[in-house]
């Protein structure tokens, strides 16, 4: 058994106010990693700037932050946070924000770093203290060590060290209600998809489960919810918000599996928002565990209350219909990316290529 989060964590309405001395523990000089909208329409970044300005912290922002941002633009801002001299980075946003805030202070304290240099963690200096203020409910990056960048060639990949787990993260409901009902959808599967991954990776534990369960128990009628089209009380968004961060603690110790990795290809291909593209190959993940591991997939339905197929449902509701097809070629084609995938060996059971081949020919003829 093992569980390693070093993250402190607040989630709350008014969380900046509740909590501005931590906010401001981390030093007189804080770099912003952001996006352009988001931050700014949620009330996030308003909160914060009060708070620094109002106790002498000189910030910087930098907000070119967008969905699926590249690595070399984490670069950029990094070398950009170096030459402000910052004591700490602060992302706000969602999952790219939160991930690139992580690759900054990496970069913030190391400017000589490339692409491939980060890629493979050959920093010398210590990574900037992080703090991290979520505006979505879905990622978990908050209290994970992952972060998933896009390569100049565009394709995402993921990298994880202990010295990404934020130091300080603080979550308001109300920042997530300024969402799209789309983006509200596809971060809510996102937090089920991390849920019901983490239960069936091979690396789960007696941790990492209760987490999954409690989390499948907190989110799943929410779930029902959007996917009815009803309207998400604010209480609604809290819960769903929390649940992110138990899925967050869950996949901090686990991982995720094939689903998530195979759904990077279709955000890199086909535009596909990630959440959407990862929820969208559940339903295969749970049929794979039920005609593999029968008993365990059972005990799991058992636990957090729902059968596998309302479940299915549920996903199938809310990811939206895409218009793809596969012939036999580009299956083989597309192949080679998931040999010996460790996502896809992290699958509980046996999978491996043949089986996302298999997949693919069902789910896309």
């Amino acid at each position: 058994m093992n569980f390693y989060i070093p993250t402190k964590v607040f989630t709350e309405i008014d969380v900046i106010t509740n909590h501005k001395r931590e906010l401001i523990s981390f030093g007189k000089r804080c770099f912003i990693v952001t996006g352009k909208h988001g931050a700014r329409s949620s009330g996030a970044l308003d909160d914060v700037e009060k708070i620094l300005n109002g106790n002498g912290v000189v910030y910087d922002i930098f907000d070119e932050i967008g969905q699926n941002p590249l690595m070399s633009l984490c670069i950029k801002a990094g070398r950009q946070a170096n030459t402000f001299g910052a004591d700490y980075i602060l992302g706000i946003g969602g999952g790219s924000a939160l991930d690139a805030a992580k690759v900054v202070a990496a970069v913030a304290s190391n400017p000589e770093l490339e692409e491939g240099d980060v890629y493979a963690k050959s920093w010398k200096n210590a990574v900037l203290p992080i703090v991290l203020v979520g505006t979505t409910a879905g990622t978990g990056s908050e209290v994970t060590k992952v972060a998933v960048l896009t390569t100049e060639n565009g394709i995402k990949k993921s990298m994880n060290d202990d010295s990404f787990y934020a130091s300080l993260a603080l979550g308001d409901p109300r920042y997530t209600a300024s969402m799209s009902s789309a983006t509200t959808a596809s971060t809510a599967i996102d937090a089920l998809a991390h849920l019901v991954e983490s239960y069936f990776s091979n690396k789960a534990n007696d941790i990492s489960r209760a987490f999954s369960v409690k989390g499948c128990r907190m989110l799943i009628d929410k779930l029902q919810k959007i996917a009815c089209g009803e309207e998400l009380t604010l209480e609604d968004r809290a819960v769903i918000y929390d649940a992110s961060i138990v899925a967050g603690m869950a996949i901090a110790v686990t991982g995720t599996t094939f689903a998530h990795n195979v759904g990077y290809y279709f955000t890199e291909n086909y535009n596909i928002p990630h959440g959407f593209a990862s929820a969208m190959f559940m339903p295969e993940l749970l049929k794979y565990e039920a005609d593999n591991n029968a008993d365990y997939s059972d005990d799991f339905y058992e636990q957090v209350g729902y059968r596998r197929d309302v479940i299915s449902q549920i996903v199938q509701n809310i990811v939206p219909k895409y218009d793809i097809s596969f012939t036999d070629e580009k299956i083989e084609s597309v192949l080679p990316r998931w040999e010996n995938n460790n996502s896809v060996k992290n699958t509980k059971g046996a999978m491996n290529v043949n089986d996302i081949k298999h997949i693919l020919k069902h789910k896309f003829r």
